[in-house]
């Protein structure tokens, strides 16, 4: 039986996605931020995990869906903390989501660009691709940090448009967060998908907000 987004995929010249929660598991990032970053507050200003969990959590809500929320080194400065020895003490959490590789792979084999649009912070972006091997099977990868504005921000579209010379009605896009789907949306990608399953668990389950919605990107093909 033929997918229902095949004619999508199909007709698009550019495949865009995001990278944790649509090709990653989102449990690392969710293990990440929730225990390994507070565990090494801790640790490093001698208080209590549930008080370092407080105060990253609070400082989380000032600055979410803002660079700073994303950077490392905003985290790090702020705490002083090596956020990148974490990550890398921690990278056999790294993985796929059920489906991704294999789909990744297919998406390859087509006669279609794919590039990657992410607001993960670029040095733990290195960490995690010299764990799974994602970055050979796309044709391009740009960090909010080269744009110098988030997805969630219209300021990141136009100059990630200009880099890869993208036809966004020949593209298609897809993200786990409803607001960079509709920042793709309100920036001429109309054919941007909703990822509703960004974890291996079934911890995250997405509330479907778009048009279009596939729980992973297994669904596309």
């Amino acid at each position: 039986m033929r997918n229902i987004h095949h004619n999508i995929v199909t007709n698009v010249s550019d495949i865009l996605l995001d990278i944790d929660g649509v090709l990653l598991d989102q449990s690392f990032d969710n293990l990440f931020w929730s225990e390994l970053v507070p565990l090494e507050l801790s640790t490093e200003q001698n208080i209590s995990i549930e008080n370092a969990k407080n105060e990253i959590y609070n400082t989380a809500e000032k600055v979410k869906g803002t660079m700073p929320w994303y950077e490392l080194k905003f985290w790090e400065n702020k705490y002083n903390l090596d956020l990148v020895n974490v990550a890398l003490n921690n990278s056999a959490e790294i993985a796929f989501l059920p489906r991704a590789k294999e789909t990744l792979k297919k998406l390859a084999d087509l006669d279609k660009r794919i590039i990657l649009m992410t607001n993960c912070d670029r040095r733990l972006l290195n960490v995690k691709a010299s764990v799974v091997p994602f970055m050979k099977y796309v044709d391009g990868c740009v960090s909010f940090v080269e744009i110098g504005a988030v997805k969630e921000s219209q300021d990141f579209w136009g100059p990630a448009f200009e880099i890869f010379n993208i036809d966004t009605e020949k593209s298609l896009f897809a993200d786990d967060n409803i607001n960079v789907v509709n920042s793709a949306i309100q920036a001429g990608i109309f054919n941007s998908f909703q990822v509703l399953e960004p974890t291996s668990d079934g911890s995250v389950i997405n509330k479907p907000n778009s048009n279009f919605t596939i729980k992973n990107i297994g669904e596309l093909i």
